[in-house]
């Protein structure tokens, strides 16, 4: 079994996260690039002048509840007192959340998945100019590097969101035996690793001619949209629906339980491009879901508070870093039926915890420019 495997294996788990912070509505703080900057001399900050934020949509989305678990261990692992901001797929939300927090004074490192690739530039300027610390994963403009702002962006992470799409493209492909027709539920279309699962599921539906795409739709990541869009498409399109593709779990779930109710639960291939959830794992492993994909929530969720926490303290030196230390693509695996029960079990703190002692551990390489 491998590092991976043994580390993110997502189960059920409960995660009770509450979101205690207010809203300031100011934008000015992120808003304004010719704000003077505060710059860092080089000296550590003390812990005890430290908060840790973690910022994700839901606490429903089981994989964001994961991710919030791995931050909630690395921070308790400190001492450090670490804050949860839930914006609910508001952009606006999101940011000025967060300049609550900044304005409190204290020295922020932050650990975001935003909500869409524009949101990035006026977050992590804000961070930037508080003299805090931010690592973003998932979206940015590809035209926006962390070199670009300051070492207060200390990495951008990303996940290879094109092979995902591919590989359980293929997998559902395969699982009609190169026949049939398939729908297909993407994402926020604005958001870039909805935008790249998509293509490769494309690129899987390319390359091969018996299996036709009936219908696309977005679903927003939102399981309820995801089942009355199914159950739409199910409606319009009757037996035509041998199989649907979703860009992540709480939408392939959401499209299950519309199968179910039409009476077509394991008859309908489904496949997920990604999150690896509790639920999904257990479908997998009863049949009626096709595959998912696993990035690892609890590793993400500590792994950028990690980066920003050796920044701060002295460990690593940010302006030094090498490019594929910056920008860079993690390990990621696909999950199904062969291979399930290796990610059935919940790591530990304690796991989680050693898993980020070098935060660069599972780097496959640089995000190309």
């Amino acid at each position: 079994m491998t590092r991976t495997q043994r580390s993110i294996r997502a189960a059920a788990r409960a995660v009770g996260v509450a979101a205690a912070v207010s809203v300031m509505a100011s934008s000015a703080i992120a808003c304004s690039t010719g704000s003077e900057q505060i710059e860092r001399d080089g000296a550590a900050v003390d812990r005890g002048d430290m908060v840790m934020v973690s910022e994700v949509r839901s606490l429903t989305n089981p994989y964001e509840a994961a991710w919030v678990q791995g931050s909630r261990a690395y921070a308790e692992s400190l001492g450090i007192e670490l804050k949860v901001i839930v914006y609910g797929g508001d952009s606006q939300n999101a940011l000025s959340q967060l300049q609550s927090v900044l304005a409190a004074g204290k020295t922020v490192l932050l650990n975001i998945n935003p909500n869409t690739s524009a949101d990035t530039p006026a977050i992590v300027r804000a961070v930037q100019n508080s003299g805090g610390c931010a690592v973003t994963q998932w979206s940015k403009p590809a035209d926006l590097h962390p070199q670009d702002v300051g070492n207060g962006w200390a990495s951008y992470v990303a996940y290879d969101g094109v092979q995902q799409g591919a590989d359980t493209g293929k997998a559902l492909v395969d699982s009609l035996g190169g026949t049939g027709g398939v729908i297909a539920l993407q994402g926020l279309l604005a958001n870039e690793i909805s935008q790249t699962r998509f293509q490769g599921f494309q690129q899987a539906m390319d390359g091969q001619s018996g299996v036709t795409l009936l219908d696309d739709q977005p679903a927003d990541f939102d399981r309820n949209k995801a089942y009355t869009t199914t159950q739409t498409l199910l409606n319009k399109y009757g037996d035509q629906v041998n199989g649907i593709w979703a860009a992540t779990d709480s939408m392939a779930l959401g499209a299950l339980q519309a199968a179910r109710e039409a009476g077509r639960a394991g008859e309908i291939k489904i496949a997920s491009a990604a999150d690896a959830t509790p639920e999904a794992l257990g479908a997998i492993a009863n049949g009626e879901l096709l595959s998912t994909y696993t990035t690892d929530p609890y590793f993400n969720g500590a792994m950028g508070l990690a980066i920003c926490y050796q920044a701060m303290t002295g460990a690593l030196d940010v302006e030094s870093l090498p490019r594929e230390n910056r920008e860079f693509f993690v390990d990621q695996s696909l999950i199904t039926a062969n291979n399930v029960d290796q990610f059935l079990a919940v790591p530990t703190d304690e796991e989680i915890v050693r898993s980020v002692q070098d935060p660069f551990s599972r780097i496959t390489g640089p995000v190309a420019r």
